[in-house]
């Protein structure tokens, strides 16, 4: 039985989505007039792909899932979100991810990672020990785990969590401590995995700022894309139209 593969993200703010789909928009167009394309643009459809747009979002722990278990998952991710306090994210940096993907990245907070440590706490039990069949770049999974010469840390988050940028002891100093959680948005994807397109030229990474009072469940696509939306999760003291995922009871109740 196929499964469907899930993220569970923070929903950006309405502000922070114009910026996301205006800066994927720059990037992709600079990518394809220099001849080195981008998978996807957020706001528009992966090409060939299913679902709806592909919508701006910070991953927050990603799992697979039979359909008829997309409900509990939607419920108990209301239910951590409305324990959390909404967060304010900071633009901190750009950044290419290792396959030439061009990212914004928020300066990581202790808010942050509380946040991932209760969202894994409820939800992980949830994918029964299972793993998603590839990554984000469509490595698959299993060969990672097989291959001694990828990060041991990565290694064995994959087999703990099935999910493998978990933070699980902060070292703000950078003294060494596996640092794997960096909350980002991904803005655009090379087809070309060696390009990197130039990021000198953006808006400065700290106007990306605001308040994020929305989790979601989507389901996912190639790339990292989150194109499914099956349900937003406000978080406590979040103001109703905070986040611009459309509708709030999505699928379940």
């Amino acid at each position: 039985m196929a499964l469907d593969v899930l993220d569970v993200v923070a929903v950006l703010p309405a502000e922070l989505h114009r910026s996301a789909l205006a800066l994927s928009d720059q990037l992709a167009g600079r990518m394809r007039t220099l001849d080195h394309p981008s998978h996807f643009r957020l706001g528009e459809p992966l090409s060939g792909g299913p679902g709806g747009p592909c919508a701006p979002h910070v991953s927050i722990f990603m799992l697979t899932a039979d359909d008829d278990e997309i409900d509990d998952i939607l419920s108990t991710t209301r239910r951590v979100a409305a324990s959390l306090p909404v967060l304010r994210a900071e633009g901190q940096r750009y950044q290419h991810n290792p396959v030439g993907a061009p990212e914004l990245y928020f300066r990581k907070t202790e808010e942050w990672i509380e946040l991932q440590r209760a969202v894994i706490a409820a939800v992980e039990p949830l994918r029964r020990g299972r793993l998603r069949e590839t990554d984000p770049s469509g490595a698959r999974i299993l060969d990672i785990l097989d291959d001694p010469r990828q990060d041991p840390v990565r290694r064995d988050q994959l087999v703990r969590f099935g999910y493998d940028e978990v933070t699980e002891r902060w070292d703000p100093a950078g003294t060494g401590t596996p640092d794997r959680f960096n909350p980002h948005v991904t803005l655009a994807w090379p087809v070309d995995p060696a390009f990197r397109v130039d990021l000198a030229d953006l808006p400065p990474a700290r106007e990306f700022s605001g308040i994020l009072g929305d989790l979601a469940v989507y389901g996912m696509s190639p790339y990292g894309t989150c194109t499914t939306l099956h349900g937003t999760a406000p978080m406590a003291g979040a103001t109703l139209g905070a986040s611009t995922a459309p509708g709030r009871s999505g699928h379940g109740s």
